[in-house]
Parts: structure tokens; C-alpha cells; sequence
């Protein structure tokens, strides 16, 4: 015989960067039983998961192993690293803590999502801040002091980006305490034996998929059996797994669902589309001596630069990297250099769009993604990211980063031509993992919106979703911490509160 449902009054999809917040939060403002649901395992005294730069050691046990194609019409080559552990992304990234500018949240409600512009969304930044620890560098590597001091001679201010996002060099703010992270996991969830009684968290259980009847979502069926739930669903997945969930539960593009056999519980043609992500292309020079080692993270200085005059906020965005391994293993184009640094531009608003797709009606594989990199009709990405690279050379080509380096390894003092730059963005493009927008917020009348400005899904009841997807558009900068910024927001719609 079957075992009952358990039942609850708001089940969470996903233990990331958002679905931790929302958990603690709710469990601190209602008494009504809350599950949260975490495929991957606890990360409670991981030491992989509690210190930077170390899940890389150990990836296959960490990682969804989503694969993607890069450009139009390519093979899915690229590992598209999605971490599969309580704490979610915040607990593989390198913790980069920076807020958007205000402009990029005027972009949002211009986009339809009415009530998130910066005025808004500012005290829920500042509620993050009261629980997680923010650090600032006090004794960097030398060489990242010799990229930002490189910065400041082509005439770069020096900026603490913890306070504003301007054209500016400096370091990057980390939610960590010297080098153990604070996750949301860690800020919001530990000691997870401490929890409030009436929250319950389970990990290594994997949500198959929706049970909707009738246009309302009663809750989800789950690796470990069905959940009932009396209030809500709320969908904290991420920008491929949440959109892949919708569509195997029958909410997506009808014409899509149909192709695999799956009945159509909402036709949202926008879930899946407008995937948005920060590409980029490397920079990798070898260097004359090793690298002196770092404390915390290889990624500890940040420079943003304004390539296009009438971009109202930077549109370069340069990861200054102490290490050429990459989060899942050595590239074969860096081989041969036995020390390298890397500052690889990243486009901050890209036009390009993807998407997410199925693959099969099987909850256990994997979608199919597509980024679509450096395809925007206008050819703007590409133009910006080759603009990008040039900038590159001419740092490297200061008195305070000259004397270190000994060549330039990518893309090599033979590529010249903007033709010949071209080719080797497309050959070589790559993510620094920001993808967003895959269940997109708006106004409801457009059929492209998956969720309103209160997160609700449209056209379905008790389902929302809070989590990169429903980003209207890219933000400028890293978007951990908007991520939870969303999270904060969202408990208030969620009880119907303000702040």
C-alpha cells in the first residue's frame, strides 16, 4: 500500500542560493510547516563546501554535469557547472558579493516588473548584509595589486565596489569570513540541528515533478514520495532546472510539451526562452616567476570599463584570475604554460538570448540548453568582447603589469585583425556561470512574461518562482547576491507584507 503524502503548507524546490533564504524566512515569520527540498547533499562540515576554491577537487560528487551547446547550431561541448549541494551556487562560486547598479533595475520595470526598481529592491540588499559576512581584502596577492594598479594608469579610479558599480578597478567583495564561505546555507541554515521544529530539510531528494490539477499546483511528486501542500509551491530551482520542472510538470510552450507526449497544464511559451548569461573570451598571459599564492580566492581583483560611450553603466566586466585551471578541470589550450594569470572580459548585459529546452519526458535527464553566444542581430556582444580583448592587451602593456609578464599565451600576439578576434571569441567564448532569465518576470498581458512582479506564475495558482530565471534582463555585475536579494522580496509577496 502507498504511503500517505506528507503534507505542508509551503514546499521549496531547490536548497540554493534563494530557496535557503526563503526557508529560514518563512520559518522565522509563520508557523505552519515548511519542506525544503535539496537534491544534492548537506554541506554541513564539508569541507569542500565550507572553504573556497576547493569543490573543484572533488567535482563529479558536486555537480549536476549539465552539458551546453555555445554557439547556434553547435554541440552541447561546454560542462555548464550547476552545484548540486545544500547552499546551491553559493557554495562552488567565488563568492563575489557586488550589487547592481540602479540602472539595470530602471531596465527591469521597464520590463514589465512594476515595483523593482532600486528604491525597491535596496532594503532587501540591505537585509541580506544583517546575515551574511562581507569581506574586504587587506593584503592581496601582488600581482592582483599590480592589475589594479595597471588599471589606474590607463586611468581607472580606484573604487570599493561594495558601495557603487562604476568604470573603476579594485577588489571584489566576498560573502565569506576570511576563507570559509557564508553561503546562504551557512548564513541562513546553520547549525541545521538548531532549525525552528516546524522547518524540515531534506536533502538528496530530487523533485520529479508538479502535481497541478485543474490550473492549481497541490505540490510535487519527489524521490522520496508526494508532498501535499496547503499554501504555496515555490520554485527556487534555478535558470535550467526550474524551467526544465515546469515544462515536465506541463507548464512551457504547448507546442514543445506536445512533442513529448506531455499534457499541457499551462501554455507559458516564454518558459525556457530569453536564457541570458556574461559571456566572455580569455586573455592569458604567462608570467616570468610563479604566482605567489592567495589566502581566499584566485579571483581577487575586478575591473569594470565602459567600451561604447552610450552604455549608461560598464559593459566590460574583467574576472582577473591568479590560476589558469578552470572550476572543472585543466583546458588543453593552456597547456605548455606553466604560470599564467587570466583576465578574460565579460560582456555585462549581453543581447544574446538562448534556451532551455527537453530532452525527453524522463524526469532524470538532463534539458537541453542552448546560449546562443555572440548571435544578437546586431552583432553587439561580439563588438563589445572584441573591444574587450583589445583593452586586455593594453593593460598588460603597462609598467605595472609589463615586467611581470613574459608573453601573451591567448588569444597570441599573431591575432591582429578584428577577423581574426572574431574567430577566436567563437572558438574559444565561455561562461562565468550567471544564467538568468529562463522564466522571465514582466507584465502579465505579455505572453512571454512566465511570472508577475509578485512572482506568482501567471495562469497558475499556488506556484511561484523566485530564483535567477525570472531575472526581466542580465545585470551588470555577478548575480549571486541579486539572487538573494529575490529571495528577501519574495517572503514579503509571499505573506503579503512590505518591508
Amino acid at each position: 500500500m502507498p504511503e500517505a503524502p506528507q503534507l505542508c503548507d509551503f514546499l521549496i524546490i531547490g536548497g540554493g542560493a534563494a530557496g535557503c533564504i526563503i526557508a529560514r524566512r518563512l520559518a522565522e515569520r509563520t508557523t505552519g510547516r515548511i519542506i525544503l527540498l535539496e537534491a544534492g547533499k548537506s554541506d554541513e562540515g564539508d569541507p569542500a563546501a565550507l572553504f573556497l576554491s576547493r569543490l573543484d577537487e572533488q567535482t563529479a560528487e558536486y555537480d549536476w554535469g549539465l552539458m551546453a551547446s555555445v554557439l547556434p547550431g553547435g554541440p552541447a561541448s561546454l560542462n555548464y557547472s550547476r552545484a548540486r549541494i545544500l547552499g546551491g551556487c553559493t557554495n562552488h562560486n567565488d563568492c563575489a558579493f557586488l550589487i547592481p547598479p540602479d540602472s539595470d533595475f530602471a531596465e527591469w520595470e521597464r520590463r514589465g516588473a512594476a515595483g523593482w526598481n532600486a528604491e525597491a529592491v535596496r532594503p532587501y540588499f540591505r537585509r541580506i548584509e544583517e546575515k551574511v559576512s562581507v569581506y574586504r581584502f587587506t593584503a592581496p596577492n601582488p600581482v592582483s595589486r599590480a592589475f589594479v594598479k595597471a588599471g589606474q594608469e590607463l586611468g581607472l579610479p580606484l573604487i570599493d565596489f561594495r558601495r557603487r558599480i562604476a568604470p573603476g578597478v579594485g577588489w571584489f567583495p566576498l560573502n565569506s569570513k576570511g576563507d570559509r564561505r557564508a553561503s546562504t546555507s551557512v548564513a541562513y541554515l546553520h547549525p541545521l540541528a538548531a532549525l525552528p521544529k516546524h522547518l524540515d530539510v531534506w536533502t538528496e531528494t530530487r523533485a520529479l515533478t508538479l502535481l497541478v490539477r485543474d490550473g492549481l499546483v497541490l505540490g510535487a511528486g519527489t524521490s522520496r514520495g508526494s508532498i501535499r501542500v496547503r499554501r504555496e509551491v515555490i520554485l527556487t530551482a534555478g535558470a535550467f532546472h526550474t524551467p526544465h520542472l515546469l515544462m515536465l510538470s506541463g507548464i512551457g510552450p504547448a507546442a514543445h510539451l506536445k512533442e513529448f507526449g506531455i499534457g499541457v497544464a499551462a501554455d507559458r511559451p516564454g518558459v525556457g526562452e530569453k536564457l541570458r548569461d556574461h559571456v566572455a573570451a580569455p586573455v592569458v598571459w604567462s608570467l616570468r616567476q610563479a604566482t605567489p599564492p592567495w589566502t581566499i580566492t584566485p579571483f581577487e581583483a575586478v575591473m569594470l570599463a565602459r567600451m561604447e560611450e552610450d552604455q549608461v553603466a560598464p559593459d566590460v566586466l574583467y574576472h582577473f584570475g591568479l590560476r589558469l585551471k578552470e572550476k572543472y578541470g585543466d583546458h588543453p589550450r593552456y597547456g605548455g604554460i606553466a604560470h599564467g594569470v587570466k583576465a578574460s572580459p565579460n560582456v555585462t548585459r549581453a543581447r544574446s538570448t538562448g534556451r532551455v529546452s527537453l530532452a525527453s519526458a524522463e524526469p532524470q535527464a538532463a534539458p537541453c540548453i542552448a546560449l546562443n553566444y555572440l548571435s544578437d542581430p546586431e552583432g553587439y556582444d561580439l563588438r563589445v568582447l572584441l573591444k574587450g580583448l583589445r583593452y586586455a592587451r593594453k593593460l598588460a602593456d603597462t609598467d605595472a603589469l609589463r615586467p611581470l609578464i613574459a608573453r601573451e599565451a591567448l588569444p597570441g600576439p599573431g591575432l591582429r585583425s578584428d577577423e581574426d578576434l572574431a574567430a577566436f571569441a567563437r572558438e574559444t567564448c565561455e561562461t562565468v556561470y550567471h544564467a538568468s532569465g529562463t522564466a522571465a518576470m514582466g507584465d502579465p498581458a505579455d505572453r512571454m512574461s512566465v511570472v508577475d512582479p509578485s512572482l506568482k506564475v501567471i495562469g497558475v495558482a499556488g506556484l511561484r518562482i523566485c530564483d535567477a530565471s525570472v531575472f526581466p534582463s542580465m545585470v551588470t555585475v555577478n548575480i549571486a547576491n541579486t539572487v538573494m536579494m529575490i529571495a528577501e522580496k519574495a517572503v514579503d509577496h509571499i505573506l503579503g507584507q512590505k518591508s
